[in-house]
């Protein structure tokens, strides 16, 4: 079994009463690409700031590289990079200038500079002002300074949100080398299944604060059970006899369709029509896309 790198338990944090975070049970293991995803609101930036020790919680706990972060704050920080929305950047020095102002805090090695520029790609723009970068640029620049401190855990707050197309395949293709290349295990939040879906091991899905699915991509699909449609040539009286089997189904535009329908359900009632003179021309499972699932799953709001 990998090792946890992040788990927290009954993680809660209150403002006036009302909870942004509300027991939050997250789990991540070394080398994970774990996408933590929820609508704007849903506590994602308060979570993550919390893991940073950035706001206290108001209770439940946080244990990092097995380590609680309340005891062990500085030591754990020391092993984490984070870019937390949009980096702040001195727009007139160059990249390599404020590179620099952070290594000096950090007290890296100078050749970690270059070392950062090439793993995100910056290297030969790395002698220009900042103020002339791209909206892509930047967010490269800022993972590069989360990267200076050789960190083994690395925490992205929605990298790709205000990214054209162009820029969004730069941070992902980034994202997607951390474990396996830099032996970096990433947390990266956004509110975007579809972008989770091309880079994530592992999802964590947030609403209102609560944890309403954990798991891996594949096991979210297979959550819901898929439609099955049938197109038969009398569907008006079709309906009523899946509906004599128990089989409850809707016609529209002469489609008879049926959320959920087990197999032997379907081929059941395939056979009830024949033997009743009907024509079954078509027998389709309609998959439901991984977007209606996720819909789904927020709005449904019940812990799985």
């Amino acid at each position: 079994m990998n090792e946890i790198i992040i788990q927290t338990e009954g993680l809660t944090k209150k403002y006036r009463g009302r909870a942004a975070v509300d027991h939050l049970n997250l789990e991540i293991a070394k080398g994970d690409i774990y996408g933590f995803l929820g609508p704007n609101g849903a506590g994602k930036t308060t979570t993550i700031r919390m893991l940073l020790g950035l706001i206290q919680p108001t209770s439940g706990s946080i244990h990092i590289f097995g380590r609680e972060l309340q005891r062990d704050k500085l030591a754990i920080l020391r092993r984490i990079g984070s870019l937390v929305e949009s980096p702040s950047y001195y727009g007139h020095l160059s990249a390599i200038d404020n590179l620099e102002a952070i290594r000096r805090i950090l007290q890296v090695p100078k050749s970690r500079i270059d070392e950062v520029l090439e793993i995100v790609s910056l290297t030969s723009e790395a002698r220009r002002p900042v103020k002339g970068f791209s909206l892509g640029m930047k967010q490269r620049l800022g993972i590069a300074a989360s990267l200076l401190g050789n960190p083994e855990l690395l925490i992205l707050d929605e990298p790709t949100n205000g990214l054209d197309p162009s820029g969004i395949h730069e941070i992902r293709e980034l994202i997607k080398s951390m474990p396996q290349q830099y032996g970096i295990t990433v947390l990266v939040s956004s509110h975007l299944l579809g972008e989770m879906e091309l880079m994530a091991s592992k999802v964590g899905i947030i609403r209102e604060g609560r944890m309403v699915f954990q798991d891996t991509i594949d096991n979210l699909r297979q959550r819901s059970a898929h439609d099955m449609e049938l197109v038969v040539s009398e569907p008006d009286e079709a309906l009523w006899i899946a509906r004599d089997l128990g089989a409850a189904g809707k016609l529209q535009s002469g489609i008879l369709s049926f959320p959920g329908m087990a197999d032997a359900q379907v081929a059941h009632l395939v056979k009830r029509l024949v033997e009743n003179g009907h024509s079954v021309y078509r027998v389709e499972q309609k998959k439901k896309s991984l977007e209606d699932i996720f819909m789904q799953v927020i709005g449904e709001g019940a812990a799985v």
